[in-house]
């Protein structure tokens, strides 16, 4: 995890290097959600492009086992039951995305709505128990082909394997002399990889300039990420 207030004073003192303005705890914290998620989205974009490489490219590994770390404290997994009352599955409250879903049969493979009407239209493509597909029919369900044929007595098990949404980071906070100071008992800090502490303060002091419509803020975020890519590459 990455300590909030640890982000928070090094955004602060950048953000008003040359008295280029103040960033409430209010503001921070919804920059600090949305600079989180933007990170941990950018972790699936990256893996899809490494797996695009030559394979032989020095790294191909190293680039993948890197991203897989700072996916792991994401991981989770849940077993939903379905009774045969319906098609769907409900997805858990925390997922973000889903990694897989099976049952003892084996995976349950992802289709779109177009994929699986062409597939359901062709007997030798229609999917069965041991060939079972599902299509996001919502945010927080998932269609299954063919419906499970459970009932409440035997049930029909599907484990589920999805990488959650973090909590949203939060630096707390008690008045004193008209003042906001740090409480950490009231804070929430950073799930992700603590390698990932410099971007997040490049990504949020970006997100303040565009907010506080500060074209200074955000050439300066600019620079810095600059200097750490070249860091990185020394």
């Amino acid at each position: 995890m990455i300590n909030i207030d640890t982000v928070y004073q090094k955004v602060l003192a950048l953000a008003n290097k040359e008295q280029r303005g103040y960033i409430t705890p209010q503001e921070f914290n919804l920059l600090a959600d949305k600079a989180q998620l933007d990170i941990l989205d950018s972790y699936f974009h990256d893996i899809k492009t490494a797996y695009h490489k030559p394979k032989n490219q020095t790294g191909f590994s190293d680039e993948l086992e890197m991203l897989s770390e700072k996916l792991q404290s994401f991981k989770s997994s849940s077993t939903v039951e379905n009774n045969g009352s319906s098609a769907t599955l409900t997805l858990p409250t925390t997922l973000y995305r889903i990694d897989n879903i099976s049952r003892a049969e084996g995976e349950v493979v992802e289709l779109s709505k177009k994929e699986v009407l062409l597939t359901e239209n062709n007997p030798l493509t229609k999917a069965t128990i041991n060939r079972t597909v599902y299509v996001r029919e919502a945010s927080d369900t998932v269609k299954l082909y063919p419906a499970p044929a459970g009932t409440v007595d035997n049930p029909v098990s599907f484990e589920i394997q999805f990488f959650k949404k973090p909590t949203p980071p939060n630096w707390g906070y008690v008045i004193v002399s008209e003042k906001a100071l740090y409480s950490s008992t009231a804070s929430t800090n950073f799930e992700l990889h603590t390698s990932e502490e410099e971007v997040l303060v490049i990504r949020i002091l970006e997100l303040s300039g565009i907010t506080m419509n500060r074209p200074d803020i955000q050439q300066a975020a600019m620079v810095d990420k600059q200097m750490t890519k070249q860091e990185q590459n020394n």
